[in-house]
């Protein structure tokens, strides 16, 4: 029963509009940015530790703009690739380090002033003795017939007992409150009070073309159940976090901290810029095989790479329908022996 209430409520939120979140925007006096989501997509390289980052961008009232990330280093990121979209939209690809956490995007239009929009908090939910928390989509692959999605996700043990953690503790939802389960996941751990796993990789596939993740639950059906939505819960950074002067409700909640490791004021005094931009150097340093301009070739790489490893699950799913129809078909020929 509990099940088929929140699955109501989720159906209901959907529909009515109330309670979804607007996309990340602002403006100024001769242009409007719309940041409609991004997701993520591994490098295909094993001596970097870079990642692709692609932001879905409406520009309005200027023909292009120039872009800047900033991450929780302070660490300052520029597109590497520019894709436009029907409707004055665009995608924006970056290359960025592993598993970074953003606070900022900077967007100058053309002929305009910058205009700084505060990154999402990565949402999170809790009850007496679990918090998880949503890290977003780092992969993702779609053809005519079908998707695959993978999630990045972290469990942290509040409680005081030991828990054990499985891919299937959690479900996805579609925007119609259709539930999901992993089909791709990570190894089970078990959690010691007061501590936490890495961040975890779920993955989904043979989803429809048209599926909409919405909704993200955690022990789904029971009565600890927890429920992320994504539209609710993707919500700005406050200034505070992005920008310093945090209050000390911040600085004592580490795990609101994580969203932004460090908030430093983006004025920074000229030993703090020398510092990030020495960062910024053995980054680049760090990872200069790969060049911005190579982009086009890695995005391609990894689609190849998810597409061959859709094709090998659509092998493992058909191996397991081949067995189960001719066990089948022996039990049937069995059983009519025996009737006999």
């Amino acid at each position: 029963m509990r099940s088929i209430i929140i699955l109501m409520a989720l159906l209901l939120a959907m529909a009515s509009g109330t309670v979804l979140a607007l996309p990340l925007e602002g403006s100024n006096e001769n242009a409007t940015v719309v940041i409609f989501g991004s997701s993520r997509t591994p490098v295909e390289d094993e001596n970097v530790t870079l990642e692709i980052l692609k932001v879905d961008v409406g520009l309005m009232g200027a023909e292009n703009a120039s872009y800047e990330l900033v991450d929780q280093n302070d660490l300052i990121y520029t597109p590497g690739l520019y894709r436009p979209l029907s409707s004055g939209k665009q995608a924006v690809y970056f290359l960025t380090e592993w598993d970074s956490l953003f606070k900022l995007i900077n967007v100058t239009p053309e002929g305009s002033n910058p205009i700084y929009i505060n990154w999402w908090m990565t949402p999170n939910a809790s009850n007496e003795r679990i918090k998880i928390r949503y890290y977003g989509i780092t992969d993702s692959s779609i053809n005519s017939d079908e998707q695959m999605l993978v999630l990045q996700v972290s469990v942290e043990n509040i409680g005081d007992q030991r828990i054990n953690v499985t891919p299937f503790n959690f479900t996805l939802f579609d925007h119609w409150g259709w539930p999901y389960q992993p089909t791709l996941g990570f190894d089970a751990e078990t959690v010691a009070p007061g501590t936490g796993t890495d961040r975890l990789l779920l993955g989904f596939t043979g989803l429809s073309p048209v599926f909409r993740p919405a909704a993200l639950s955690y022990d789904y059906g029971t009565p600890e159940e927890m429920v992320i939505e994504f539209e609710r819960d993707f919500v700005p950074l406050s200034d505070d976090l992005v920008y310093g002067n945090a209050s000390a409700s911040y600085v004592n909640d580490t795990s609101a901290l994580a969203e932004v490791a460090a908030a430093v004021p983006l004025a920074q005094s000229a030993n703090q810029t020398e510092e990030a931009v020495a960062s910024a150097q053995a980054l680049e340093s760090k990872n200069d095989s790969i060049k911005l301009s190579d982009l086009e070739e890695k995005i391609a790489a990894s689609k190849a790479r998810l597409n061959a490893k859709m094709g090998e699950l659509d092998k493992m799913n058909q191996g397991a329908n081949d067995t189960a129809t001719s066990t089948m078909a022996v039990n049937n020929s069995t059983a009519t022996a025996t009737s006999l």
